[in-house]
């Protein structure tokens, strides 16, 4: 049903099997308009959507609850999905239709993706009646499996109970308990519109946090791009929205960071079969109708180019890069980068890597890069071999500029000073890598990374921690080579902040290293025990 292929973070390239064909995810399925559809179904299968969101609770009411089988109905060979009217029940209160019957109906139009009429808490309910509203949730979900287990389509349980923490936490947990092939996030779009995207990354991460790992999630109303790629790095897998024919119809014109209103635009910075094509002042010219059709095309398009990205950003184990270079281009994505920064630990290096297999180069970008889970994870297993090297030592530390550290001049003039000495230790230290051991200078990311070393990245704080661990492991002195970045200054400022450790701590260069280590231990005479 499903299959990962590719993991990165929280994210991952995954197949879908449906009884319509195979979905790739990270997907986003468009909602689909069962009177009116603009643009046409034949345009969103040409722009690469395999599959589309539409509404049984809608469907069912212009058919008068008739039975009408729904890939004929829409003429469409590849996967549909379908909402029960949970955001009907969200924005009205109440639909006429209840549980079993949605449900029954969605398994007779054989739909390949159903969904169970959930009750949407939303962002206005209180926390009573919030709780309410997920018991009944819960309750139609056991109501709905002898419905739905001998079918073989594909069937998704709401995981209602935002904005409470505590309700979410509950929820998930007790979906697990329900065999059910997809889980969702639901009630996110006043989130969206308000642009709180920190708040739905939140919702998404405690939610992934619970649920099982080998079951995909959906998150409802999700449509621009600019908090796609956050999503899938929390564990988001499959989206659905109209956004881009409700933008269009607003005269919005999406792009990855933000949206535009067309009439604000002197020139389309893009490519698209529209934007190639057309000005923005032609566009403004046309009929209503028209410009709505246009402006929706380009808007898929973003939103499927915004995919590609994703899953090339996953292939090639550069999705943090990819969240970090966005996090700048807007403040509520700086907001929603650091609630991913946050979950780094808990969730994220839960399925990342120590290694990048295609042998790419990590990019250590700022202070931001510390917190990518595959180079928090490589400091601290570096940080615990040199902390056990250390103890009863001797140490050196050498201001990592220059890759590969070991051919650093200042490293081979120590490499011969200490041949054959068990009583000191040399480390390498980088502003972001932290200690790197001599051993591992040549390995990945060590050598394989790409960084400038600025004074926005040297934490002096950082450095006064590291010696601190190394002292509290038992190192006897610290001596810190004045090379590189480790000016002068910067020692002073370590200094400062080290009052208990200055005898312990020194800094010289490197032509002075010699008259700083303790004398060489005798070797034992032959008459000795060996």
């Amino acid at each position: 049903m499903f299959e990962v292929k590719v993991r990165e973070l929280g994210g991952r390239i995954g197949k879908l099997v449906t009884r319509h064909g195979n979905i790739e995810t990270p997907f986003l399925f468009p909602v689909v308009d069962p009177a009116r559809q603009v643009p046409s179904l034949d345009v969103i299968r040409s722009l690469g959507f395999s599959g589309f969101i539409t509404n049984a609770y809608l469907f069912f009411k212009r058919n008068r609850g008739a039975v009408k089988k729904i890939h004929k109905e829409f003429s469409w060979n590849d996967v549909i999905m379908t909402d029960s009217g949970g955001y009907q029940i969200l924005v009205y209160g109440d639909i006429e239709v209840d549980n079993k019957t949605i449900v029954t109906y969605q398994k007779e139009i054989e739909t390949d993706v159903g969904v169970i009429l959930d009750v949407p808490t939303g962002t206005k309910m209180s926390w009573e009646e919030a709780a309410r509203a997920v018991e009944e949730t819960y309750r139609r979900g056991i109501e709905a499996l002898p419905l739905i287990m001998d079918s073989n389509q594909l069937w998704v349980y709401p995981v209602q109970g935002a904005p409470y923490r505590d309700l979410l936490i509950k929820v998930a947990i007790q979906a697990r308990k329900l065999p059910y092939d997809i889980y969702a996030v639901g009630s996110p779009t006043v989130l969206l519109e308000k642009y709180k995207y920190s708040k739905l990354i939140e919702l998404v991460a405690i939610a992934r946090l619970h649920l099982p790992p080998s079951k995909p999630l959906h998150v409802f109303g999700v449509g621009h791009p600019m908090i796609i790629p956050f999503l899938v790095a929390v564990g988001g897998d499959l989206f659905d929205s109209a956004s881009y024919i409700l933008y269009a119809r607003n005269g919005r014109y999406m792009l990855e960071t933000g949206t535009k209103d067309v009439k604000e635009l002197e020139y389309f910075p893009c490519n698209c079969q529209v934007c190639s094509r057309y000005e923005p002042r032609e566009v403004l010219e046309l009929p209503s109708e028209k410009r709505v059709e246009l402006l929706a095309i380009h808007n898929l398009h973003v939103l499927i180019k915004e995919l590609k990205l994703v899953k090339q950003a996953i292939k090639e184990g550069r999705l943090w890069e990819l969240l970090e270079y966005r996090s700048k281009a807007h403040p509520s994505l700086h907001e929603a980068f650091e609630v991913v920064k946050k979950y780094a630990t808990k969730l994220l290096e839960k399925y990342s890597s120590t290694v990048n297999p295609g042998g790419r180069a990590l990019l250590l970008i700022d202070s931001d890069s510390e917190f990518n889970p595959r180079v928090k994870m490589n400091v601290r297993r570096a940080l615990q071999m040199g902390l056990k090297r250390a103890r009863g030592k001797t140490v050196i530390l050498i201001p990592a500029y220059r890759k590969p550290y070991n051919h650093q001049t200042e490293y081979v003039v120590i490499e011969n000073v200490l041949r054959d000495r068990d009583d000191v230790e040399a480390f390498f230290i980088h502003p972001i890598l932290g200690l790197i051991t001599p051993r591992l200078s040549s390995t990945y990311p060590y050598y394989q990374h790409e960084t400038r070393i600025t004074s926005e990245i040297i934490n002096p704080n950082k450095l006064v921690a590291l010696i601190k661990r190394l002292a509290s492991a038992g190192a006897k002195r610290l001596i810190l080579i004045e090379a590189g970045w480790l000016k002068r200054g910067l020692y002073e400022q370590i200094q400062r902040r080290l009052k208990e450790l200055r005898e312990a701590v020194v800094i010289c260069k490197i032509n002075e290293i010699s008259s700083l280590l303790p004398p060489s231990p005798s070797p034992p005479s032959p008459s000795q025990p060996q």
